[in-house]
């Protein structure tokens, strides 16, 4: 009669151990599971054709898609050489419509935190830039058509339509459109964090408006003001479409539109994949710099 009862004991003993094995293998398996699916699509749609695109920028033309791709290092000197005035097009417009965004942004941002009276129409204007550069493109051309809505207001003024729609404070306006919303969202992330009991005991002791700004607000929300600053100017690198619709001969030598010319249209796929590695260089850095100013508030 002893021995079964050693054995029950003993089968009992077994299957709790079996049973909290199984729970901690499922545990440690459920936080890979997850990531799996995310990591697959990031290796097969991010990682390889990142690496295709560098193998690529160090090959000749389009050597590349044939037998014997022809290796070199000239593509790289010759985008600082010959195509270096499209570099700095490009970072002009991207830091002039940063500023745009920088200067009506802060306002904006100040309405959508401190004043409940107007925050839905901040809110509300918050949603137009989001449909795309390319809309915002459109929208704008054709409203500053000769025959468009405003044509009647422009000749009143005086204001020749096609001289304003072909121009560089037009395409930095557009560019200016898509990104103001980054830029209120970093700095009125920012200012959420300024007690408003510092604006109230400032203006108790006598300060004016503007040195609440430069001694209160601007500096507690410098770091949103910077994050806002650099992220709008990596977004406003790639710009493709706005310079297109937009602008003129000058303001369409920008790298984004180059280097689409010098691929599809050129077939020097070497010389495009350099322009494309450069131009990710200078958004991946300008990101890094935003997310680290901003302290995790992009990411959240």
């Amino acid at each position: 009669m002893a021995h079964p009862t050693v054995t029950l004991s003993t089968r009992e003993s077994v299957a709790p151990s079996r049973a909290s094995l199984w729970k901690r293998w499922k545990g440690a398996l459920i936080g890979p599971g997850l990531i799996l699916p995310a990591a697959i699509v990031t290796i097969l749609f991010s990682v390889i054709p990142l690496i295709y695109l560098v193998i690529v920028s160090f090959t000749e033309e389009s050597s590349f898609f044939f037998n014997n791709p022809v290796y070199t290092t000239a593509n790289y000197s010759t985008v600082f050489d010959r195509y270096l005035p499209h570099i700095q097009t490009t970072i002009r417009l991207a830091l002039l419509a940063s500023l745009v965004n920088l200067v009506f942004g802060y306002p904006f941002a100040y309405i959508l935190v401190r004043r409940v009276r107007y925050r839905e129409l901040v809110r509300t204007l918050m949603v137009f830039p989001l449909f795309g550069p390319l809309y915002l493109a459109f929208g704008i051309r054709y409203v500053l058509l000769p025959n468009g809505p405003l044509a009647p207001v422009l000749d009143f003024l005086g204001i020749n339509a096609t001289t304003l729609l072909i121009s560089e404070p037009m395409t930095v306006f557009g560019m200016a459109m898509f990104t103001f919303p980054f830029m209120v969202m970093n700095v009125g992330t920012a200012l959420s964090n300024v007690d408003p009991l510092l604006e109230e005991a400032a203006q108790t002791l006598g300060a004016k408006p503007w040195q609440i700004f430069t001694r209160v607000l601007f500096p507690l929300s410098r770091s949103g003001i910077l994050a806002g600053f650099l992220m709008c100017f990596g977004w406003n690198l790639g710009v493709f479409v706005v310079p297109i619709l937009l602008g003129g001969t000058a303001q369409q030598r920008v790298l984004s539109i180059t280097l689409h010319q010098k691929g599809l249209s050129q077939f020097d796929y070497g010389l495009a994949s350099a322009m494309g590695i450069v131009l990710m260089a200078l958004a991946f850095g300008v990101t890094w710099l935003s997310l680290r100013f901003s302290r995790g508030a992009l990411g959240a």
